[in-house]
């Protein structure tokens, strides 16, 4: 299951770049069906293109919505700084909180430090949390490919706020292993959007999953929260792999880690 800006990709795309990452990197540890691996694509990245979002490279700090896009923005800063140590301007179209979230992003280096491309990222994730139509057309999307009885189910970043909410509110299926990668599961806005409740308690575990494994690279701001452990009614394998700034939230550079290789391994022999 992808993530966020796959909408000028596509269904072929998506399956021939992840799988040949997988396969790089199972043979790096001597997984020996590294070639007869096979996967079903859960893709939406097409359903991006329905003429309701703007073009992403346009977008200005004024394009966020109060509520939850705003609150992603701020809860992502917070995560990686603390908010005490910058000041910030007065300029009348935000509040200052979410300037200075902004500005804190883009010295990260988040899709290129660009509050265009941060903002996109942030609209992508607000409307699968809030377009109700939207939301049942991608998780439509995802049962299909389950139709296909996967033994385990990867899913990076938005995806796995997907894959999530999908296998938590279904019954068990063949798919026993969940690896979510680069995953903003741990924001509080995304908690608090799948389970108004989840202060009271820890989330609901996704149903027929025996092993979850979280993988959150050190340097990844959209995996700002490390940690899952803790916070779902379960036990979560959260590991932390070094990627490169530039490649912090790659889904291929996830895909050949090692971490990933021997989740995958683990599932399948």
């Amino acid at each position: 299951m992808h993530g966020i800006f796959a909408h000028r990709s596509s269904r072929d795309e998506m399956h021939d770049s992840w799988l040949a990452a997988l396969r790089e990197g199972l043979r790096n540890v001597r997984f020996g069906g590294a070639e007869d691996l096979t996967m079903e694509c859960a893709f939406y990245g097409h359903l991006y293109n329905d003429g309701k979002a703007g073009a992403a490279w346009q977008y200005a700090i004024g394009d966020l919505r109060p509520g939850v896009e705003e609150e992603l923005v701020v809860a992502l800063a917070e995560a990686v700084e603390d908010p005490s140590d910058e000041a910030v301007g007065k300029a009348g179209y935000a509040p200052q909180s979410v300037q200075w979230a902004i500005r804190v992003l883009q010295s990260r280096k988040l899709f290129g430090g660009t509050a265009a491309g941060i903002i996109g990222f942030v609209k992508q994730v607000a409307r699968y949390l809030r377009d109700d139509e939207f939301r049942k057309a991608v998780r439509a999307e995802f049962s299909a490919a389950m139709e296909s009885r996967p033994r385990l189910v990867i899913a990076h970043s938005l995806g796995s706020v997907v894959a999530y909410d999908w296998l938590r509110s279904h019954p068990a299926t063949s798919a026993t292993t969940l690896i979510t990668l680069g995953s903003p599961l741990g924001l509080r806005p995304v908690l608090r959007e799948l389970h108004p409740f989840v202060d009271a308690s820890q989330a609901p575990w996704p149903t027929g999953i025996g092993t979850w494994v979280n993988i959150a690279a050190k340097e990844d701001v959209v995996a700002s929260v490390k940690e899952l452990q803790g916070l779902f009614a379960g036990k979560i394998q959260d590991l932390h792999p070094s990627n490169s700034r530039g490649t912090a939230h790659d889904v291929t550079t996830y895909l050949k880690n090692v971490h990933t290789a021997r989740s995958v391994k683990v599932a399948l022999d």
